[in-house]
């Protein structure tokens, strides 16, 4: 009996210390791969900054997400949920506007950022950072998480965050999609390593990351963590996976998707108000990329004729590019395709390809290159998995096929670009003699370099000087493709102005360097706390769409067609012009038309004020003022006592007809009223302003508010995923104890 007891005792001492090790080297492995991440975050925010200084506040970052965000986080601070915005009309509903993801993490803090500071390109630095951060550490999760060795799973998490599409396309123009990619794979990386082993905090984890890429409002990041979550667990199923295990490893995803049920309810029930284009065609083969440009996934420096914004012409990033690694990976390692893993990175890869091939409308979806990036993350995965668990191989026929297509690679791209942009030659010519020095080293040499146990340091500069690469060809898509624009961090207001009201822009597009309110566009009024009803919005508003004509999704305004609707009187209010009830007390127009549209301005009170430094814009001005959203009422008498961004709070004196209450607030199902004895009519003015309506003899304080209005039901979602969440926590608890018990006995 002692000697067993004693035998047990030193089994016990010995599992304990495995279990002490083996804990000690995952804290010590996730140290450095957290410090690596930041370094990785800092030298590719710090690169791209130095080669062109607003990289990461491009088009629409500044164009719609600038403006708001100040707004938002303005709210915040005040202790508000910023569900609408006051002082912006158009996209002013955040409920509907999915893309800006108020509750996202990322913007909450992005959004004070831009509220506190007074540096324009600060959003985006903070943007960039924590991006790049967790898609660095979110590649190595996933690496380890395939059996991967420590050093290829660092080098694999750098080459994902420097993807093309996600650094050129998302970090700078794209901020909304920059965070869903980001949380995508922190989504798809906790599910791996829930797929290793099912414990407590890796629940937690897959839950909020699949929470919070939920609420980012990026469907292809959705739907792309979804394909590849779907790929997982048909080919575990195919080899032999519990059906039940499978299902149990697809719950926090489940109960992640009830939690974020009021995040989407509201725009689902409001759909019938929403104007957003939706079809299934292939207009121009727009943003769609060609199979060559994915199928070359190895090169940094390939690109191809697409058709971009600006028309059909040289798109100067590397679309498909996932790592360089990829064409030693297929020339000199083999492994066996009965893999299950190797299968499971084929699946994957096809479906990723079939979604890149989308027609450039597909529904609600537009823009299939936003698929492309799912498709190089796992190109990448494959290739670090075959050079970390395959066996290398070397022959005279792999030796010559992997030269003769460095060599063709480099004449097909100089011979392309040679007449458009010499420069890629040499850059072509960078990337052969880094795949033939990648060959050298790592294969041909008699003492070859094993990149999985070299040091991590020298194996972070293959996918640095890749990055060089692209930054030396293409700086940033800004001036090249897309519009840069320099924003001062204040901007002073022409004195002759009245700006005690809404502030109407139809000048059309930005110049680089705006210096005054008449040459901005979009929602960077709100940048500059300017009450505006311009604004941007890829869904807009039915009803007010018929009024206000504006240009793409950047709800550039067009100047006759808007101010001939503007300029007409209201059916049933004497003398009130549209402009008057949306707030208008001052405007710009550019000052080549004012002959066509000055008779109509006149007509509704307004008069030239002020021409621009320039003389290229004309303001026109009101004697009306606005200081609050209340534009119109039949008792002048009623007085606004406190304004915020979702209410207004009014103080309804004694009267004995019917007041008509009309705010320069764009109307959506939501606005209720409070405080009042009588029964309050709050409506749609035109079914697109709101509007109240007030019985006679009702006097008192009066609070219209806006609450969205489907959270009374689906606020009881995330309560419910919330309670499903304890109960698998709970089961698997009980499944860890029954299973140290066993393993006792």
């Amino acid at each position: 009996m002692l000697i067993s007891k004693g035998s047990n005792d030193k089994k016990e001492k010995n599992q304990l210390g495995a279990k002490m090790q083996k804990t000690d080297e995952i804290l010590k492995n996730g140290t450095i791969a957290v410090l690596y991440s930041v370094l990785v975050s800092v030298f590719v925010v710090a690169l791209c900054e130095i080669r062109f200084k607003s990289f990461f506040t491009l088009d629409d970052s500044y164009n719609e997400y600038l403006g708001f965000m100040r707004q938002y986080g303005q709210s915040w601070l005040s202790g508000e949920i910023p569900f609408i915005t006051k002082n912006i009309m158009i996209g002013g509903n955040a409920m509907v506007e999915l893309q800006r993801a108020i509750f996202a993490p990322q913007n909450i803090l992005a959004s004070l950022i831009a509220a506190k500071s007074a540096n324009p390109l600060a959003p985006g630095l903070f943007y960039a950072f924590i991006n790049i951060f967790l898609s660095c550490l979110s590649g190595y999760s996933i690496g380890k998480s395939f059996g991967i060795s420590r050093n290829l799973s660092l080098v694999l998490g750098f080459f994902i965050a420097i993807n093309p599409i996600f650094l050129y396309q998302y970090a700078g123009p794209w901020w909304n999609a920059a965070n869903g990619h980001t949380w995508s794979l922190v989504a798809i990386a906790t599910f791996c390593l829930l797929r290793q082993s099912m414990t407590a905090w890796r629940v937690v984890a897959n839950f909020l990351a699949t929470l919070i890429l939920l609420s980012s409002g990026w469907p292809h990041g959705i739907i792309g963590y979804f394909v590849i979550v779907g790929c997982i667990s048909l080919v575990d199923l195919r080899y032999g996976e519990a059906f039940n295990l499978v299902v149990k490893r697809c719950l926090p995803l489940v109960l992640a998707g009830i939690a974020a049920i009021p995040v989407y309810s509201e725009f689902i029930v409001l759909s019938g108000l929403v104007n957003r284009p939706s079809g299934w065609n292939n207009a121009g083969n727009f943003m769609v990329p060609s199979v060559t440009q994915l199928l070359l996934t190895f090169s940094p420096t390939y690109f191809e004729f697409m058709n971009y914004f600006g028309g059909f012409k040289s798109f100067f990033v590397p679309v498909g590019f996932s790592t360089i690694f990829f064409l030693l990976a297929l020339f000199f390692y083999r492994v066996s395709f009965l893999d299950k893993n190797i299968v499971l990175f084929a699946v994957i890869l096809a479906a990723t390809l079939c979604l890149s091939m989308l027609p450039s409308q597909t529904g609600m979806l537009r823009w299939p290159i936003r698929f492309v990036p799912y498709f190089s993350v796992f190109a990448s995965v494959a290739t670090f998995y075959v050079m970390s668990r395959g066996e290398k191989v070397n022959s005279l026929v792999r030796k010559n096929g992997f030269l003769s297509i460095v060599l063709v690679l480099f004449v097909v791209s100089a011979f392309r670009n040679i007449f458009e942009r010499p420069k890629v030659v040499l850059l072509e010519a960078g990337t052969s003699l880094l795949l033939v020095g990648l060959w050298f080293f790592c294969v041909e040499k008699r003492k070859p370099v094993d990149i999985a146990t070299s040091s991590w340091l020298k194996a972070a500069t293959v996918p640095a000087f890749c990055l060089a690469l692209m930054l030396a060809c293409m700086p940033s898509l800004g001036k090249v493709y897309l519009p840069v624009h320099t924003l001062p961090s204040h901007m002073a207001l022409p004195e002759n102005v009245n700006w005690d009201g809404n502030f109407a822009s139809f000048t059309g597009w930005a110049p680089e360097e705006p210096v005054e309110p008449g040459e901005l566009q979009s929602a960077l009024f709100g940048y500059y706390d300017i009450r505006s009803i311009n604004g941007s919005s890829p869904n807009g508003h039915k009803y007010l769409d018929q009024v206000l004509a504006y240009y793409s999704s950047h709800a550039v305004l067009q100047p006759e067609e808007s101010m001939a609707n503007l300029s007409q009187a209201v059916p049933g209010l004497e003398n009130v012009c549209w402009f008057n009830l949306f707030g208008v007390s001052s405007l710009a127009i550019r000052a080549d038309i004012q002959e066509d549209v000055g008779s109509g301005l006149e007509g509704c009170g307004y008069h030239p004020a002020q021409l621009s430094h320039d003389q290229s814009v004309l303001y026109y001005s009101s004697e009306q003022h606005y200081p609050t959203t209340l534009t119109y009422t039949t008792n002048p008498n009623v007085k606004v006592a406190r304004e915020t961004n979702d209410s207004v709070t009014l103080t309804v004196p004694e009267h004995t007809d019917p007041l008509k209450l009309v705010f320069s607030r764009v109307w959506w199902p939501g606005y209720v009223a409070h405080g009042l004895t009588c029964p309050v009519t709050i409506h749609g003015f035109g079914t697109m302003l709101l509007g109240a309506d007030i019985p006679a003899g009702c006097s008192g304080e009066l609070k219209v508010s806006y609450f969205p209005v489907t959270w009374a039901y689906t606020l009881y979602c995330p309560v419910l995923a919330v309670i499903g969440l304890g109960l698998l926590l709970l089961q698997i608890r009980r499944n860890q104890k029954l299973r140290r018990i066993l393993e006792d006995l």
